[in-house]
């Protein structure tokens, strides 16, 4: 058996050190360094029993990546890294004036987050106007007709006799 002092030789505190920090960089690329995506909603929502309708205009900007407008049922998806930005919206109220909500801090805890402007503009803290974003598929159509799922394709009997 080999004395510890052969052990715990130089060698091996520089592979434990190289082994932590390859741990410590994973969990900060993972935390950090991973890409989401905000999806910034102008639609009519309801949030707590209360409806928020549409702004007819407004302009979202996240971090300083530059605005983007938005019109009543527009949906705009921002890519970003890290988990911590900031939201500025500029809209129109209802006498037409440009009213600027200041920059709102927020948090992403979701990959896909949506946030909603008319909560935002009503008022709401960011923590309610967030939430999480579930991309659905398509519903199958169903087949037109009875005769249509016996043909197969919908085209009929398309043999040729010779």
């Amino acid at each position: 058996m080999k004395p510890a002092k052969e052990i715990f030789d130089i060698r091996f505190f520089v592979r434990l050190a190289c082994i932590v920090l390859i741990i410590v960089l994973a969990i900060f690329l993972y935390f950090y360094g991973k890409q989401r995506t905000v999806y910034i909603d102008n639609w009519t929502t309801e949030i707590d029993g209360t409806s928020y309708r549409a702004e007819d205009w407004a302009i979202a900007q996240i971090d300083d990546l530059g605005g983007e407008e938005l019109y009543p049922r527009m949906r705009i998806g921002v890519p970003l890294r890290g988990r911590t930005h900031t939201i500025t919206i500029t809209y129109d109220d209802k006498s037409y004036n440009e009213i600027e909500i200041p920059a709102t801090e927020f948090r992403l805890e979701y990959d896909n987050s949506l946030i909603s402007v008319p909560a935002l503009v009503a008022g709401l803290p960011i923590e309610k106007c967030i939430s999480e974003f579930i991309i659905t598929p398509a519903p199958e159509p169903e087949a037109e007709a009875a005769g249509d799922a016996a043909a197969g394709d919908g085209f009929g009997d398309m043999t040729m006799d010779f």
